[in-house]
């Protein structure tokens, strides 16, 4: 059987989507299907190594709406001429038999702007013209806030939506000794052995993590806690925060494939977001052992068991923030949290969740045999 995943961008795994493509591909290559990966912008090694069959569009040379429509384009073609027996769209095309959205853009804006969307926006359009003009046969939500949000914007049936969480692959992100690791990346960084490290690793978009928020707090753990160290890993981040930020015991780090190495050199990780749909920073960071404070506004907040899930931020404020981290400070909660957490992860590992997703597309009849 021929299978097409559409992603637009597939150039490298340091945001979560392509993360997900590949373990697409990988399932459906374990299962003796043939699986090919299209997309305007595609590292063709990397589709390779998951056993995918890369298919590189043509890329508009400037940004915008029409790009989107021209990509769109490319892709039907491309399934007209072919014919698979499947295609999955990750929120770039119209017409897909398994529809991903990953990014909830109009309750993002409602949140963080407290307005609605603007109707010009690009990605707002597309998602519209998908659910007003767009088919397909079951619609996959990272959360169940996503799919809360998607069935009532957009009058989906929520028969057709189902939540499947995003995974971490353990073989990636398991080292043979996370003290040694911890100390050579603190080394890196300028970092004591006994330094209290807080840290956010992330894509980008710092505004919508609310990093300033971050910041804010840290200042105020350092005041009285000379140990405690800030820092931040992302691409594209803001010189504004650069310029709030302290200018000791704060690092801004750039992005890296390896992220395993930027979780195990911290303390404890803070995603602070307005809003994220998942967050698979959180679950990876979980499974490296390290302690989590995130808001109820991210998906993977879901997902916190047992002592865990007193460090979500019902209240997002920076009282909240200081207070949970200072908790974290106490040895004995710490453990106890770390312990939860890498117990947690497990349970959503790559395996799992594409059998989990084999399930379910053959219950929505999507996959046979």
């Amino acid at each position: 059987m021929k299978v097409l995943i559409s992603r637009k961008d597939l150039r490298d795994t340091t945001s979560g989507v392509p993360k997900k493509v590949l373990q697409e591909l990988q399932f459906f290559n374990k299962s003796g299907h043939e699986a090919f990966a299209i997309a305007e912008t595609i590292n063709t090694e990397m589709v390779k190594e998951f056993g995918g069959v890369p298919v590189k569009t043509f890329r508009w040379p400037f940004s915008g709406y029409f790009r989107r429509q021209f990509y769109h384009q490319q892709v039907e073609r491309w399934v007209r001429k072919n014919r698979p027996s499947i295609v999955i769209g990750h929120g770039d095309i119209l017409h897909q038999d398994v529809l991903y959205i990953h990014n909830c853009v109009h309750l993002a804006h409602e949140l963080i702007e407290g307005k609605p969307l603007p109707a010009d926006h690009e990605v707002g359009k597309v998602h519209s013209a998908i659910f007003e003009k767009g088919s397909y046969k079951l619609l996959v939500c990272n959360s169940q806030m996503m799919k809360d949000d998607l069935v009532k914007r957009f009058q989906v049936d929520a028969n057709k939506a189902v939540v499947i969480y995003p995974e971490v692959n353990l073989a990636k992100f398991k080292v043979d000794d996370a003290a040694k690791v911890k100390k050579e990346w603190r080394t890196k960084f300028g970092f004591a052995e006994d330094d209290f490290v807080i840290g956010l690793v992330t894509s980008g978009n710092f505004k919508k993590r609310n990093l300033g928020l971050l910041i804010e707090a840290y200042k105020e753990i350092a005041q009285t806690n000379p140990k405690a160290k800030l820092f931040i890993a992302g691409g594209n981040i803001d010189q504004k925060y650069k310029d709030q930020a302290p200018k000791e015991g704060v690092v801004f780090a750039p992005p890296i494939i390896d992220v395993k190495n930027y979780y195990y050199l911290l303390d404890v990780f803070v995603l602070p977001a307005h809003i994220e749909e998942f967050g698979r920073s959180v679950l990876e960071a979980m499974y490296c052992g390290v302690p989590v404070i995130t808001t109820k506004y991210v998906g993977a907040s879901e997902i916190l068991e047992g002592s865990s899930r007193e460090f979500i931020l019902e209240e997002i404020t920076q009282a909240n923030l200081v207070a949970k981290l200072k908790r974290l400070m106490d040895q004995e909660i710490f453990k106890l949290v770390s312990t939860q957490n890498i117990k947690t992860a497990q349970a959503y590992s790559s395996e799992v969740q594409s059998n989990v997703f084999g399930e379910v597309l053959t219950k929505f009849g999507i996959l046979r045999g």
